[in-house]
């Protein structure tokens, strides 16, 4: 019998600065799918659910085969800016797939999108032959790239 209470996941999310700035660079750069946005959500489970009695927020979901991500701007109570630099604790990153990793950096080099490094041969481990790199969305979030090796 399985006793598993989890069954998968539902979503990713990021809080952002601004909500129409990401939702452009997810749907433009990153070419998700729009889902939809809504603006000013006071709602008093979304208060409940997250830890702010006061809580207003614009929302939206965009999609890709694999993830579903959850843009969040509080617009009360405002956030502030964290260094989520790779090495600090609690910081992460999304990885997506690429089918040509040359022309998905060549489009964040021509759109000002910081990246940390070219694309990079893996050379050694599970994803020998796979090409990699990091870049930055509006809010300095880290995304990956990721080309897997062609077998």
């Amino acid at each position: 019998m399985n006793d598993k209470i989890i069954m998968g996941s539902n979503h990713f999310s990021i809080t952002v600065e601004d909500i129409d700035r990401s939702v452009k660079f997810y749907k433009e750069v990153m070419e998700m799918d729009f889902e939809n946005i809504r603006y000013n959500v006071d709602l008093e489970y979304i208060r409940k659910v997250t830890g702010y009695p006061d809580g207003v927020l614009n929302v939206a979901f965009l999609s890709c085969p694999g993830l579903r991500l959850e843009l969040i701007q509080y617009v009360n109570p405002k956030g502030q800016i964290l260094d989520v630099s790779p090495h600090n604790v609690c910081s992460s990153h999304i990885c997506f797939a690429t089918t040509d990793i040359f022309k998905a950096y060549k489009r964040c080099k021509d759109n000002g999108i910081i990246t940390k490094n070219e694309p990079t041969l893996i050379d050694s481990g599970p994803s020998t032959g796979a090409y990699a790199f990091y870049m930055l969305d509006p809010d300095h979030y880290n995304i990956e790239l990721f080309q897997p090796a062609v077998v």
